[in-house]
């Protein structure tokens, strides 16, 4: 068996504009049941809510924390000599966009880069919900660290800490019910959501 741990109250943010803050609901760990947890861990101290998932183990309950960061893939559309266009596409935005690319977003990713690497004169080409596109200035040899910088530029534009949260039913149940519920999975289904559906 395994227990979620979800936020049930501060420090998370009801600010949808902020990224990487915990917010209510959202699932921060999770602990085999024979875990002794801490005094602001336990139920009674408010902090967190307990979703105890009887038929699951530790290992299989991991999904529920995963991070939401971007999962970039970086492809070469064209190149004429050092000049280059590229295309980064995310697997990790929602259904909605809710965690979309925009332009100013994409423009301060490459603001960084730009002053990391200077001479590659970086620049925005175009851009959808879940890719955009840069040129730049740069030898085939430097295009592995220049890929492993997009990346890590990528992944760093968080939306929110978990994919994974408490919906409003679930959120109101635990509320009325001591900040403990406890199921199968397929029970506990009920009150989880991926954010990746929003």
């Amino acid at each position: 068996m395994a227990i979620l741990l979800a936020r049930a109250k501060p420090p998370y943010k009801a600010d949808e504009g902020e990224p990487g803050l915990w917010r209510q609901g959202e699932i921060v760990a999770a602990f085999a049941d024979d875990h002794t947890f801490g005094s602001q861990e336990v139920v009674s101290a408010g902090n967190f809510w307990h979703i105890k998932v009887t038929d699951k183990t530790l290992e299989q309950v991991q999904a529920y924390l995963q991070s939401w960061n971007h999962e970039p893939t970086v492809t070469q559309v064209s190149a004429n000599g050092n000049d280059r266009l590229v295309e980064i596409t995310s697997s990790m935005v929602s259904a909605t966009g809710k965690n979309a690319f925009t332009r100013a977003g994409v423009e301060a990713l490459i603001d960084g880069i730009n002053a990391d690497y200077p001479s590659a004169n970086v620049a925005y080409d175009s851009h959808t919900q879940n890719s955009f596109r840069l040129t730049l200035t740069a030898p085939a040899s430097a295009l592995e660290e220049f890929t492993e910088r997009v990346n890590s530029a990528v992944r760093d534009m968080q939306y929110r800490r978990r994919r994974w949260y408490i919906n409003a039913a679930g959120r109101t149940y635990l509320q009325n019910n001591g900040g403990y519920v406890e199921g199968t999975a397929s029970q506990v289904a009920n009150y989880l959501r991926d954010g990746l559906l929003d």
